[in-house]
């Protein structure tokens, strides 16, 4: 179980980014599947400004180190402005992921 707990710390995101960037890729998509992707750019910069968002929380709330936290915000903010709803599903496991290592970083802060 360590091994698990070891990997979703490295791979996982704070479940807030994973609902506000999954939410976002779900509201952005919409117009764009309706306007056959005129708003695309409009979609890059919504998610370029999220991603700065999820660098900070990724950096804060679940106390990673910089070049971490900026590679997933990164990740993640290309994830949403892909066009299609599909890369959304990789942003809730990520999602589920972190909550297991926070979950488990409280439970070992609570028995010390």
């Amino acid at each position: 179980m360590n091994k698990f707990v070891q990997f979703s710390q490295m791979v996982g995101l704070h479940p807030l980014v994973a609902f506000v960037m999954f939410a976002s890729d779900w509201m952005l998509f919409g117009p764009e599947s309706v306007t056959l992707g005129i708003t695309w750019p409009i979609s890059i910069v919504v998610a370029a400004v999220l991603t700065v968002g999820c660098v900070l929380i990724q950096k804060y709330g679940m106390r990673e180190q910089w070049g971490l936290a900026i590679g997933k915000g990164i990740l993640v903010g290309i994830l949403t402005a892909i066009p299609t709803p599909l890369p959304s599903v990789i942003t809730v496991i990520g999602g589920g992921l972190g909550t297991v290592a926070l979950l488990d970083s409280r439970s070992s802060s609570v028995d010390e």
